[in-house]
């Protein structure tokens, strides 16, 4: 698997390849006359051979989707990216089909294919695409669409009207956090009366605030969720 998905990656044909085709390789669904004209399509139909077991059909499957957000990337840069990837404990190629395996949905592996290709075009590092690529792998996404949400609320300074259970599954993501203020000091009225307290004060604000995190899935979100850009 790990010497097909490099060759792919490095494949000038990517580009023009489309999930359809891809599917029919999977599936054993294509002829030989088409197989050898088409070496992109013989990795494919090369790893099946090898893993033909149903989930490895299907972990292919998943790896085509991601595969497919970067096949208008030069195969230079698509190469280079997977390289930035390397340590001393694992390739770079490793490392994407380790991640891909942690992808439960085919949505997910798209959006990740989309945070690769956000790398290869070195639009983020290394360290920020490992980071978003937990939280991909961590999250439920329809949760994420709260995240853009939360942000204009709080410019426009809306804050007061949050429902707090609302926002559990962002604070749980890591995205944003509790911030506590000082208890207010407390303040003896003169006049008072039973609608009234006698003490007032002693309240503690809390106040959601973006976390590193969540600001970084935020300059990218777009990027990752373009269908969802107005």
């Amino acid at each position: 698997m790990k010497e097909n998905i490099k060759a792919i990656i490095k494949s000038e044909e990517l580009k023009d390849l489309t999930i359809d085709i891809a599917d029919q390789a999977i599936d054993n669904k294509v002829t030989e006359e088409i197989l050898d004209g088409t070496p992109i399509l013989k990795y494919i139909s090369s790893a099946i051979k090898v893993y033909s077991s149903y989930s490895d059909r299907i972990y292919l499957k998943k790896a085509m989707h991601v595969l497919l957000e970067i096949g208008d990337v030069n195969w230079k840069e698509r190469v280079e990216f997977t390289r930035k990837l390397d340590d001393e404990n694992s390739s770079g190629i490793e490392k994407i089909l380790l991640s891909i395996d942690k992808l439960e949905t085919i949505r997910k592996c798209k959006v990740f294919g989309r945070l690769c290709k956000l790398n290869a075009l070195v639009k983020i590092d290394v360290n920020r695409f490992l980071r978003l690529t937990k939280l991909i792998q961590d999250s439920y996404l329809e949760d994420l669409k709260l995240l853009p949400y939360f942000i204009s609320q709080q410019k426009n300074n809306q804050q007061k009207y949050f429902n707090e259970e609302e926002f559990v599954p962002l604070v749980a993501l890591g995205l944003i956090y509790i911030q506590r203020s000082e208890r207010e000091p407390n303040e003896k009225i003169e006049e008072y009366s039973k609608w009234n307290p006698e003490i007032k004060g002693g309240n503690i604000k809390v106040v959601y605030v973006i976390s590193e995190l969540g600001g970084l899935l935020h300059k990218y979100y777009y990027d990752l969720f373009p269908e969802q850009k107005e």
